[in-house]
């Protein structure tokens, strides 16, 4: 029977395939590891609804913040999934996991849309059943915020059904690429009765055009012939809004911008935040770039064109990316060059964990001193007997949240928290 679905985009190909049996999840505790990044975080909440996670947690794109590994610990997972790269999510959640003694994997390539690859290959490898019963496939231009947004919201709807999907970015010299990802995830979803592959990126015209074109577009042409090489029946039906269609004419698209300026305006502020104390020219350049964008961005909303807002909001996003990346770059020479800082960095670490384990209902008394001792130790400039304490410090934190998976300790209900849409509650 064929299903109905809410339509976003210009173009909709249905394909009919046998069916194979239902698969069900592995009883495993996984808990996904990524970036804010507007890609990797949509990948993400996908692949956490594909295979099961308990929790999706997002973290600031490019910056380490201890309270997110103690984030993890709150839901002492059997293992971690981090997707995206080193410079998304720094390699120090790495390090906390290892300390914690958890089991973990990165999922990541060059870029986005290698990230994409990776992702598919890494779940048709782990997960073979669950990744043979996904139903609709996303293709989306890898920088089209605004498409990833709207179809998000749009399947959020409460009259809409749940599947589980797929995302597919792709992009100019990224075809291929993108061709070989949706071909791995056909051949696994043999066997589907239906399955739905449906292209985005349709949203914004250039107005100024003579024949206006999509802002990211996407080779639809060239996905319908593939499929039918594939030996696929290939159905196209054109839901666009007409050829002028421009983003300042959708009644709800006015809502997925608003949620893109605030995502932006965010980032922004945390980039001034991380690049305060540093001198480095060419980032406090980009951040003003950035905070005039945002600031007409936020402008042009009001009175109503979504459109230019968006743009600018794009450009906006990419000049805080810059910032962001240069900042955490010279704070970690600072790390590398100033032990006091590591040190001190050391006790965030620390004070991070206690707070999740006490929220597990483990007593951490102990470490609690030690703690008190560390701070006196590098406050009197006695390094050797904090970097001694902090490492015992350490171990006994990694002991007490090894025996409480053992033996897992009743979590107080006000500490129960929902992450990402995806997330449950911690490990009761």
């Amino acid at each position: 029977m064929m299903r109905k679905k809410v339509l976003t985009t210009s173009l909709v190909m249905i394909f009919m395939l046998s069916l194979i049996p239902i698969s069900h999840a592995a009883d495993v505790n996984i808990v996904i590891l990524v970036s804010d990044n507007e890609a990797d975080s949509t990948l993400a909440d996908s692949v956490a609804n594909i295979i099961n996670a308990y929790a999706v947690i997002k973290v600031p794109w490019g910056i380490y913040n201890p309270n997110y590994s103690a984030e993890v610990l709150k839901y002492a997972p059997d293992k971690v999934i981090i997707i995206g790269g080193p410079t998304a999510v720094p390699i120090d959640y790495e390090k906390d996991l290892e300390e914690m003694d958890i089991p973990f994997e990165r999922w990541y390539g060059k870029n986005r849309y290698e990230t994409n690859l990776v992702v598919v290959q890494k779940l048709k490898e782990e997960f073979p059943e669950e990744f043979s019963q996904i139903e609709t496939v996303y293709i989306v231009h890898g920088r089209d915020v605004l498409s990833m947004l709207m179809q998000r919201w749009l399947d959020a709807l409460p009259n809409v059904a749940k599947y589980k999907s797929i995302w597919v970015f792709t992009g100019d010299g990224y075809e291929n690429l993108s061709l070989q990802v949706l071909d791995d995830i056909l051949e696994a979803s043999q066997g589907r009765p239906w399955v739905e592959v449906i292209v985005t990126s349709r949203w914004i015209q250039l107005e100024h055009k003579k024949v206006p074109k999509p802002l990211f577009n996407i080779n639809t042409d060239e996905i319908a012939n593939f499929l039918r090489k594939k030996g696929y029946e290939v159905t196209v039906g054109n839901y666009t809004r007409g050829t002028y269609f421009t983003i300042k004419y959708a009644g709800t698209i006015g809502q997925v911008v608003l949620e893109t300026l605030k995502l932006v305006d965010n980032k922004t502020q945390v980039a001034e935040n991380f690049l305060d104390g540093l001198d480095i020219p060419e980032a406090k350049k980009r951040l003003n770039m950035a905070k005039e964008q945002i600031t007409k961005a936020w402008k042009l909303y009001s009175l109503g064109n979504y459109q230019e807002a968006y743009l600018l909001a794009v450009a906006a996003n990419r000049n805080a990316d810059f910032v962001i990346s240069m900042s955490a770059k010279e704070w970690n020479k600072i790390a590398q060059m100033s032990l006091n800082y590591a040190l001190n960095r050391e006790v965030l670490r620390l004070e991070a964990r206690i707070n999740a384990l006490k929220v597990l209902g483990i007593n951490t008394e102990s470490v609690e001193e030690v703690l008190a001792e560390i701070k006196l130790a590098i406050k009197s400039k006695n390094y050797s007997k904090a970097l001694k304490l902090i490492k015992e410090a350490k171990e006994e934190l990694r002991e007490m949240f090894i025996n409480e998976k053992r033996h897992p300790l009743p979590v107080p209900p006000d500490h129960r928290e929902e992450r990402g849409g995806h997330a449950k509650n911690p490990r009761p």
